[in-house]
């Protein structure tokens, strides 16, 4: 075991050195961490400063040194390495802004040396109405500061976007036509879009105020209908979906209210009140369990109003 430990002391040592070594050249820092783990590792080191100082550095001490030196290497090799990185990245910046700044220069002398044929080149684009061809010639050069072929260059620019203006706005009427009036919500966000490109269009203002006051009806009549659900809802068991007060008024009716056993209860909405129908069990007064029905009338607030049949 002890040559094993030496074996191991002797082969990490020389290899902490030579890493050193090689390390000093790019990060001195770094370098001279694994030097130093080497010379906690090295035997012969480690009997020179014992012949020199007659103490031993114990094994536990060497092993949580080597590894804080280890990790200190680590450390500074990282931010040497991050900051050979940001030198390379500074490096090509330069190149490419060197490359810019050439590009740019030629094609100002370019301009100049042909100003002329590069002008006319544009209006003749221009008046063709090639508006993307006299935008790409032109766009090239605006870097000599040309006014000329500045005001081309807005000229094609502007006749462009009325162009594609006019596309897009005959494209969404032509959608508007295929779409309901009902459906308010794609109806708004289509005119909504018109009214983007024509702020000053009355009509595409009246019909995103159209729409847009439409959507806010129809939400109010979705919670109205909502909380009326809710409120007829209420007058019925959520367990077997009897009507509870026309359950009371059965039971008081009924020979042997005890013997009510429930089978069905269905309602029909008319606006202003239900038509309620329960179906239920019961003893008649000769003892025998029958079935009935009841009907009745009755608000939105379960309110027994009128019974209207009995069978």
């Amino acid at each position: 075991m002890k040559y094993v430990y030496l074996a191991l002391n002797w082969v990490f040592g020389v290899l902490f050195l030579l890493a050193g070594a090689l390390s000093l050249i790019e990060s001195p820092l770094a370098g001279l961490c694994l030097i130093a783990a080497s010379t906690l590792l090295l035997p012969p080191v480690r009997n020179f400063v014992y012949s020199k100082t007659n103490r031993e550095f114990p094994v536990k001490a060497r092993a949580v040194s080597v590894f804080v030196l280890f990790m200190a290497f680590g450390f500074f090799a990282g931010q040497a390495q991050e900051q050979r990185e940001q030198e390379l990245a500074a490096q090509k910046a330069e190149e490419r802004a060197e490359k810019a700044a050439q590009l740019r220069q030629e094609r100002i002398d370019h301009f100049n040396a042909n100003r002329a044929q590069i002008i006319a080149s544009v209006e003749k684009a221009i008046t063709h109405e090639e508006y993307q061809a006299a935008l790409s010639q032109s766009s090239k050069y605006l870097v000599a500061g040309d006014k000329k072929l500045e005001q081309l260059n807005a000229q094609a620019k502007n006749e462009r976007a009325a162009i594609q203006k006019a596309e897009k706005t005959e494209k969404l009427l032509a959608e508007l036509k295929s779409i309901p009036v009902e459906e308010y919500n794609k109806n708004k966000n289509l005119y909504q879009q018109l009214l983007k490109m024509h702020p000053n269009n009355d009509l595409y203002k009246e019909k995103v105020a159209f729409y847009s006051k439409k959507i806010e009806e129809e939400k109010r009549k979705k919670i109205a209908a909502e909380k009326r659900k809710k409120r007829i809802e209420s007058q019925f068991s959520a367990w077997d979906g009897s009507h509870r007060n026309l359950e009371r008024v059965i039971q008081n009716s009924m020979n042997d209210p005890d013997s009510y056993d429930h089978v069905e209860t269905v309602y029909w909405d008319q606006g202003d009140y239900l038509i309620v129908r329960t179906t239920f069990r019961g003893k008649n007064a000769f003892g025998g369990v029958v079935k009935n029905s009841v009907k009745a009338k009755v608000s939105l607030d379960g309110q027994i109003l009128q019974i209207l049949d009995q069978y």
